[in-house]
C-alpha cells in the first residue's frame, strides 16, 4: 500500500481528528499534558492513521469486477508508533493510555496478549476528558518517584533516618573515634617509665656516655686522647713511687665511677683504672699484672 493510499482523505475520520486537535483540543488542553508531549503523540497518530481512523496496515483485495477493496491488516505496534513519534517506548505507552482515558483513542481487541497487538483507533470526540488524562500521568509520575526513593533507601547506609536509625556519634572527630578505655588509676601513673634494671644489665650507650669496661684495657677518655701501649717498669724506681704503691695496697680508696680523678693508677702503665662492678678492688690492669710483679721492688732481689 502506497503512502497516497494510506493518507486520510478529506472528510475522513483522520481528517476530522486533525481539525479537532488543532482548533478545539489544543486551546483547552491542560499545560501538564502539553509538558508531557501528549499533543505530539496525537499529531503523530493523525498522520499515520488510515481514513477510517485505524492504526494498522491495510490489505488490498481484488474484486471480481476488477475493482479493489481494503481490509484491516496487521495493527501497528507500540514500538512502531514510538519510532514514528520519536519518543521512548515507555513514554509512548503512558501517553497512549492517557489518550485512551481522555476518550480520543479507543482499542479494538485485547491488549497485553502475547504475540498479538491491539488495534488502536483515533476518535474525533467533541468532549475529551483531559482531566482524567492529566490525573493518570500525575499518578504514574508519583508512583515512579516513590519507587525511585525506595531503591535509593535500599542502597543507603543502615543508620539513615528513613529506617529509624541515626548516624554514629564520635567523641573525637579529628582523631576518628573516642579515646581508649584505661583501667582505674592508670591516668595518675607516669607514662613512659623505664623498666627497673636487673642484675647484670646496664643502660644502653648514649651520647656522652662512657664506654663499657674491658678488664685489662686502657680507658679511651684519657687526657692525651691516645692509647698507651706497654711501658716496662724500671728497676730501682724512686721511693715515692714505691710508697705510693704500698699506700694503695694498704688502704685503697673507693673510686667514683663518675669522677675519673678518683680512679686508681695502675703501677704498671701509670694509667687510671676504670672501676668495674665485677672487680671493685682491682688496682692493676690485667695485662700489666705480669709486668708489675716482675718489676716490683719488694719482690725483686738487688745485687749487694
Amino acid at each position: 500500500m502506497s503512502s497516497d493510499e494510506q493518507a486520510p482523505a478529506s472528510g475522513s475520520v483522520a481528517h476530522a481528528f486533525g481539525n479537532s486537535l488543532a482548533w478545539n483540543w489544543m486551546p483547552k488542553m491542560p499545560a501538564s499534558l502539553k509538558r508531557s508531549n501528549v499533543h505530539t503523540l496525537l499529531y503523530t497518530l493523525r498522520t499515520i492513521a488510515n481514513a477510517d481512523g485505524t492504526l494498522g496496515f491495510k490489505r488490498k483485495i481484488a474484486n471480481g469486477d476488477g475493482t479493489y477493496r481494503y481490509t484491516n491488516g496487521k495493527p501497528f505496534t507500540l514500538k512502531a508508533i514510538a519510532q514514528a513519534a520519536g519518543a521512548d517506548l515507555k513514554d509512548t505507552r503512558d501517553r497512549m493510555e492517557a489518550a485512551i482515558r481522555a476518550g480520543v483513542v479507543t482499542v479494538v481487541g485485547e491488549r497485553g496478549k502475547k504475540g498479538q497487538s491491539a488495534l488502536y483507533v483515533i476518535v474525533p470526540t467533541p468532549f475529551p476528558d483531559w482531566e482524567a488524562a492529566a490525573a493518570y500521568l500525575d499518578g504514574v509520575k508519583a508512583h515512579r518517584e516513590e519507587a525511585r526513593q525506595k531503591r535509593a533507601t535500599r542502597k543507603a547506609a543502615p543508620w539513615t533516618e528513613e529506617k529509624g536509625g541515626r548516624p554514629p556519634v564520635l567523641d573525637s572527630p579529628e582523631k576518628g573515634g573516642p579515646p581508649p578505655l584505661l583501667p582505674d588509676g592508670a591516668e595518675t601513673e607516669e607514662r613512659g617509665t623505664a623498666p627497673l634494671p636487673r642484675k647484670g644489665d646496664r643502660p644502653p650507650m648514649g651520647k656522652g656516655d662512657r664506654p663499657p669496661y674491658i678488664p685489662g684495657g686502657v680507658p679511651r677518655d684519657s687526657q692525651d686522647g691516645a692509647e698507651v701501649g706497654f711501658q716496662p717498669q724500671v728497676v730501682g724506681a724512686p721511693e715515692d713511687q714505691i710508697d705510693s704503691h704500698e699506700h694503695h695496697h694498704d688502704t685503697p680508696p673507693q673510686p667514683d665511677p663518675d669522677d675519673p680523678d678518683t680512679w686508681r693508677i695502675c703501677p704498671g702503665c701509670r694509667r687510671r683504672i676504670m672501676p668495674s662492678p665485677w672487680e671493685p678492688d682491682r688496682t692493676v690492669h690485667a695485662r700489666c699484672e705480669t709486668t708489675t710483679t716482675r718489676t716490683n721492688p719488694t719482690t725483686e732481689r738487688r745485687p749487694a
